[in-house]
């Protein structure tokens, strides 16, 4: 949509805090802290996106809902806070968007509910979770294609008790390829209290197969990592599924 200058000025300031860095009018880019473009290059999505349905979980202000809305897909964006208390809404409005929002967990996502999805962009909300692993499961239920997952990794970033990071490779360089994952407790991390746990690189490839997803990439900055995974049906890790109690809707 088409607002004046001032209007999109109150716009954005009615929003605070910001978290997404989103041009929602020509040389207007909100305040957010996250470096929102840096990400996107680092995730490598089609140019193209036209005829897919994408979800994105943990959208916050949206960033990347609209940008695969501007590259053709149907998006539907999840977070479990409501609209008003983030940026979503004004940017959707700004940009003249038609992204749906759904109020949601992450844990209650069906496909029942909600049918499947080529791609889903699980980006910066592992880390936040007490129950990864029911979540990914979660996922693996809606998604039908492609599944990006973004979150704080341990490889360059172990927490120690006197609160400075270590690298595990400095520890013992055969901590790199084990699976691990770190717990935070209160707000350890980043004086944060939602940071619950962060695996390493070995650990989140081997969460995402344990699931049902097959990693053919995965990349790391700094103290982030990303992950690349395509969904596959596996009898096996159905059944395993299903004896455990915490997935016990799946057939």
């Amino acid at each position: 949509m088409s607002e004046g200058p001032d209007r999109v000025a109150e716009l954005v300031a009615s929003v605070d805090p910001w978290y997404h860095r989103i041009e929602v009018a020509p040389g207007v880019v909100t305040p957010g802290v996250n470096d929102s473009q840096l990400v996107l290059r680092a995730l490598e999505l089609p140019d193209d996106l036209t005829g897919l349905r994408v979800l994105d979980i943990g959208t916050r202000d949206g960033f990347f809902a609209f940008e695969c809305e501007r590259r053709g897909a149907e998006v539907t964006a999840v977070d479990y806070m409501p609209p008003e208390e983030t940026g979503f809404l004004v940017a959707r409005e700004l940009l003249g968007s038609e992204v749906e929002f759904v109020q949601e967990n992450v844990y209650e996502l069906s496909e029942e509910r909600y049918g499947g999805f080529d791609l889903v962009l699980f980006l910066g909300v592992i880390y936040h979770l007490r129950d990864p692993m029911l979540a990914l499961d979660r996922i693996w239920d809606v998604c039908r294609g492609r599944l990006i997952v973004e979150t704080q990794v341990i490889d360059e970033a172990l927490l120690m008790p006197s609160g400075e990071f270590r690298r595990l490779a400095e520890i013992d360089p055969a901590l790199e390829g084990t699976p691990l994952m770190q717990f935070y407790p209160g707000d350890s991390l980043n004086d944060d209290p939602t940071c619950v746990w962060a695996p390493n690189e070995a650990c989140l490839r081997s969460m995402l197969e344990e699931v049902g997803f097959a990693v053919d990439a995965q990349l790391r900055i700094g103290q982030r990592g990303i992950a690349f995974a395509k969904w596959e049906d596996d009898h096996e890790r159905r059944y395993w599924r299903r004896r455990d109690r915490s997935a016990g809707r799946l057939d």
